[in-house]
């Protein structure tokens, strides 16, 4: 039995580390080990007023505060009976999709395309690809500036709460960024056909592959959980009575299990089950890679983020036409609030975050205080998924050097965009 160890991760949200063991050459082991302690944000919920919820949720994690946010904010509009505007919804939407953009700029091109090209240090990342560096960069600036403006903030935001928005965005302000649109539209495509110039690892394994999905859209903010192995789709409480949450002694993170197996949701994922939702220029540059689908390699995971930066660039600019005949036709700060009171009730709700699905719910009592809280964020939803990968792949990589095989484990690891302050909340 040879054992193969790697004691920090670098390049990824939060600490991990890796375990693994090849046996007799053709059968292996891996155990992801996370390095950050319990959080317990559920716990602290609760006895705590509904309205903190989105509010404490956001500080989950730095990167997807907004979907935390969102989600929290969708969960509990279910428990108070609240029904946001179309106004509200738009607006929602475009924040949301920011948040995809300047995560996967970060992480596609800052964290694994430097594994692609063999560059350990970002300051020679910087030096050796400084125009594409600065694309990367200004693409995902014009996100977190949607971000600020909508939200009130780049991180954690304030401005999105339950019943819609406690003022209107800055709409001189959203306008002119959104002159943009067609130039970050450009650059977001160059990025993509630099990044995905370059070679990835052969790799296959067919997995379950789950989303969300609707008609007629990518699915993002709303939608039915699909299932690739069967090809079914049933209503979020459906699937989460077949899914299981599972705390392992050694561990900090819950992971989850449906019927018993492994999932993987994220980019791929929505890809896979959901092209032909695409955007016509995300549709394109996927076609140019020439992968039929479904693609079974995880590696492509990172061109599949690329890929969902130019949908995103693309459906912005459709919302905000929307948002822009809306604001014409009516007065806007009573649309983009809802009034209501505080009542018992149970509520949940599912949303895509950059990383895959990610849930929130909620019980009340009459006064508003929270009962319960149940949080499931997309890692703990892949990681025994990453696991099993790892198993098939590293038998494949006994030729190599232990230093070679390090560096293939690493990018296949930071090819899920694994965030492990959100699996240990």
């Amino acid at each position: 039995m040879k054992t193969i160890q790697i004691n920090h991760i670098a390049k990824t949200e939060g600490h991990l580390s890796f375990v693994g063991a090849l046996i007799d050459g053709d059968f292996a082991q891996a155990r992801i080990e996370t390095e950050e302690g319990a959080r317990l944000i559920e716990g602290i919920l609760l006895g705590r007023k509904y309205y903190e919820a989105p509010i404490i949720t956001s500080r989950i994690c730095g990167i997807c505060p907004i979907v935390h946010n969102l989600t929290a904010i969708k969960a509990l509009e279910q428990a108070l009976n609240v029904r946001a505007t179309k106004e509200v919804l738009v607006l929602r939407k475009i924040l949301l999709l920011g948040q995809w953009i300047h995560s996967h700029a970060l992480h596609a091109f800052f964290l694994s395309f430097p594994d692609l090209v063999g560059i350990n240090n970002n300051l020679n990342l910087l030096k050796k690809y400084p125009k594409q560096s600065e694309l990367a960069l200004q693409v995902r600036d014009w996100a977190v500036e949607i971000c600020r403006i909508i939200g009130g903030r780049t991180v954690h935001p304030i401005n999105s709460v339950i019943g819609g928005f406690n003022v209107e965005p800055d709409f001189t302000e959203l306008e002119k960024l959104m002159e943009q649109r067609e130039e970050i539209l450009q650059k977001a495509i160059k990025i993509f056909d630099f990044i995905s110039a370059r070679r990835l690892p052969k790799f296959q394994r067919p997995t379950n592959y789950v989303s969300l999905k609707t008609k007629n859209e990518y699915a993002y903010y709303d939608g039915d959980m699909f299932f690739s192995d069967n090809d079914q789709t049933v209503k979020v409480e459906t699937a989460l009575r077949e899914i299981e949450e599972i705390i392992l002694p050694y561990e900090r993170v819950k992971r989850v299990r449906h019927d018993g197996r492994a999932i993987m949701v994220g980019a791929l994922a929505r890809i896979n089950n959901n092209f032909d939702g695409l955007n016509a220029n995300a549709k394109k540059s996927w076609e140019k890679l020439g992968i039929i689908l479904p693609c079974y390699n995880s590696f492509y995971n990172i061109f599949a983020q690329v890929v969902e930066i130019i949908h995103c660039v693309e459906e912005i600019e459709s919302l905000y036409s929307e948002y822009q005949k809306m604001r014409e036709k009516s007065g806007f700060d009573s649309r983009l609030k809802v009034n209501f009171e505080p009542n018992p009730g149970k509520g949940f709700a599912a949303m895509e975050a950059p990383r895959g699905i990610l849930y929130h719910e909620y019980e009340l009592d009459r006064a508003g205080n929270i009962l319960h809280c149940n949080i499931i964020s997309p890692t703990t939803i892949f990681i025994s998924n990453l696991e099993q990968d790892l198993e098939q792949l590293i038998p494949q990589l006994k030729k190599l050097s232990d230093v070679k095989k390090k560096v293939v484990i690493k990018t296949l690891i930071r090819a899920y965009d694994p965030c492990i302050s959100c699996a240990t909340h």
